[in-house]
């Protein structure tokens, strides 16, 4: 596996990445959003511009992603998405401690939402050193609340953080 800078020329292979990738959420309480026509490219553009959207190659192929920008505070994980034929293989984590370790070299913090409820979300962020942060920043409050506004219920949303130093 290699992880890279993500390029330009990828968004339509990384949004075919996050359909598959979101395929683990049928038959539960986020599958009415799997359906949902959202382009990831303002994200990933963003990121690009960042710096901060890495994949991950496994045999010349793109197995999955993390995408990120930057708050007021920390560097906010937007997505994190391993395509269904690679999932199980640690490619996710590896993604995510590509990322914890580059926001440490930037932030002083990263933080990103995630869904209480689902048994491999939270506590898979929990496994890597993430605590509930019952308070975020306001760039990170936004993004719950944009959320909140698509439809996900506040009630299964939790905000993350780990906290560098």
């Amino acid at each position: 596996m290699n992880i890279r800078l993500g390029k330009a020329t990828e968004l339509d292979a990384l949004d075919a990445v996050i359909r598959s990738s979101d395929e683990l959420f049928r038959g539960t309480h986020l599958e009415w959003a799997l359906d949902e026509d959202v382009s990831e490219a303002f994200r990933f553009n963003r990121a690009l511009g960042e710096g901060t959207l890495w994949v991950a190659e496994v045999d010349g192929q793109l197995a999955g992603l993390v995408c990120a920008h930057a708050t007021e505070t920390s560097m906010y994980v937007d997505q994190l998405s391993v395509a269904k034929a690679f999932q199980g293989r640690g490619i996710g984590r590896a993604l995510m401690r590509h990322a914890i370790a580059h926001a440490r070299t930037a932030f002083p913090a990263i933080s990103l939402i995630t869904d209480r409820e689902i048994p491999w979300n939270a506590p898979f962020y929990a496994s890597l050193g993430f605590v509930e942060w019952p308070e975020p920043d306001p760039g990170v409050q936004a993004d719950l609340d944009e959320e909140i506004a698509d439809g996900f219920d506040p009630a299964t949303r939790i905000v993350m953080i780990i906290e560098f130093g």
